[in-house]
């Protein structure tokens, strides 16, 4: 992962990145980058068949060796540098997620909540299993994800139901941690509290 494409992702997700093992912050942070990807295709989808004809492309792309992939995508770059260390299953667990929203104006609960349980699956699970860790972070990543939806999309997400769930505390899952506070109207000096202490 180049500090350019680093850079795009807000100071939050590089802090949480700068707090995840240095063998996994490439990928970490490669996944990020493709959730804010798909983020954007939803945000500027004018026609929902466009938008899933994009989702598609991305599908083609990942699921593709790394020879045979597009060239001139920095994102794909970044994919072939971290070869198979994200399974493929993550990348098709945060395409559906967003592709789940599309058409949905304004977002269904039942929408919301299914992007929630995948792009939950996609980076918050998916980096628990990098570092072996056995605690059930589904719940807080669900919590995150909805969320994270509702600043990116206030004017598509009237209102909905936030599950509580706990703050992680071990400190191989601070990233996670980190993420998760981002999203709770802290302030940066906070954000930096925790990241440093846990709490």
């Amino acid at each position: 992962m180049t500090v350019d494409t680093a850079l795009e992702l807000s100071p939050p997700a590089r802090l949480a990145i700068a707090y995840a093992p240095r063998e996994l912050r490439s990928a970490f942070a490669l996944l990020l980058q493709v959730d804010q990807r798909f983020a954007e295709i939803l945000r500027n989808a004018r026609e929902p068949m466009i938008a899933q004809i994009k989702m598609a492309w991305w599908r083609e792309a990942f699921s593709s060796a790394a020879e045979a992939r597009p060239k001139g995508e920095p994102l794909l770059q970044a994919l072939n540098q971290v070869g198979d260390q994200i399974p493929l299953s993550a990348f098709e667990a945060l395409a559906s997620a967003w592709e789940h929203l599309l058409g949905s104006e304004p977002f269904s609960q039942e929408a919301m909540d299914t992007h929630a349980e995948l792009r939950a699956e996609a980076i918050f699970i998916t980096y628990a299993v990098w570092i072996g860790s056995v605690q059930d972070v589904g719940p807080i990543g669900r919590s995150w994800a909805l969320e994270a939806l509702r600043i990116a999309f206030p004017e598509r997400v009237a209102h909905f139901h936030m599950p509580s769930a706990p703050l992680l505390k071990a400190r191989a899952l601070r990233p996670l941690s980190i993420l998760t506070m981002s999203v709770q109207n802290v302030s940066g000096p906070r954000l930096i509290l925790h990241a440093l202490t846990g709490i």
